[in-house]
């Protein structure tokens, strides 16, 4: 092969080359969540709670949502209980108050119907709900979650059937079962629920987090959206009060320090 022949291979190449280098950071970005890029999740609300609202307003926002009389999803009375959320410092091994939570079903011996609002210097820096009891009708629960966060990117999976007890997958019926925006590059949701304590992940390139999750299932034949949870988190004010714990700060209870490893 002469010179002149090569010169147009090496050039198609070098154009490949360049294209692939240029493609780099954006395939790296691609395995991140969806990007919050005109500040929406600074204007979401989670049963009417706000990030960097006060605690007395995130109390009222949360006893509206859930007035005397309310029922859940499966019709079942709700019991609001309003309680200190608390952590254990990982510097002392006492108990420091993280928050508020709020228990639905606060009767049932495996509780997880609950909201929880984090607080630091008295402001809201995350609210959790686990909605365990959660059955909704899928096309407008779906139609809803879209309008109210119509930023958010759409979660999708398959709907799953259930037969009694039995739940399996249900291959080539799709379905959206949540949505999803995040701000900065963040792998996944902050706040994992855990029979040993709460999981909490603050990833440091994650800046602000908000996700809705819930099973979509096939019941008789009906489709619904069930057992799921809302998360809206900013990661900085975490971090800051992750620092102010650690450091031994916020001893509610005047405990002595404990022996052993802190879980959070």
């Amino acid at each position: 092969m002469t010179l002149s022949a090569l010169r147009p291979c090496r050039s198609l190449i070098a154009t490949a080359l360049l294209a692939a280098l240029s493609a780099g950071p954006v395939q790296a970005a691609s395995i991140y969540k969806p990007q919050d890029t005109k500040g929406a999740i600074a204007s979401y609300d989670l049963l009417g709670v706000k990030l960097g609202m006060s605690e007395a307003e995130a109390v009222t926002a949360i006893r509206k949502r859930f007035p005397p009389g309310s029922k859940d999803a499966n019709d079942r009375p709700i019991n609001l209980k309003q309680s200190d959320y608390e952590l254990t410092s990982p510097a002392t091994g006492a108990k420091v108050r993280a928050g508020i939570r709020f228990d639905l079903h606060p009767e049932a011996k495996s509780n997880f119907d609950f909201v929880k609002v984090f607080l630091h210097e008295g402001k809201v820096w995350a609210v959790w709900r686990d909605d365990a009891s959660g059955r909704y009708a899928y096309e407008k629960m779906v139609a809803d979650v879209q309008a109210k966060y119509a930023d958010a990117a759409p979660i999708k999976s398959a709907f799953m059937i259930v037969n009694g007890g039995t739940i399996a997958p249900q291959q080539g019926d799709p379905a959206i079962h949540g949505a999803e925006l995040f701000e900065g590059q963040c792998l996944d949701f902050p706040f994992v629920r855990s029979g040993s304590g709460d999981k909490i992940r603050l990833d440091p390139a994650c800046r602000k987090a908000f996700g809705v999750s819930y099973q979509p299932q096939h019941r008789n034949g009906v489709k619904i959206l069930a057992s799921g949870f809302g998360q809206l988190v900013d990661l900085d004010a975490g971090r800051s009060f992750m620092k102010y714990m650690a450091s031994g700060a916020g001893n509610i209870n005047g405990e002595k320090p404990k022996t052993g490893d802190a879980k959070l």
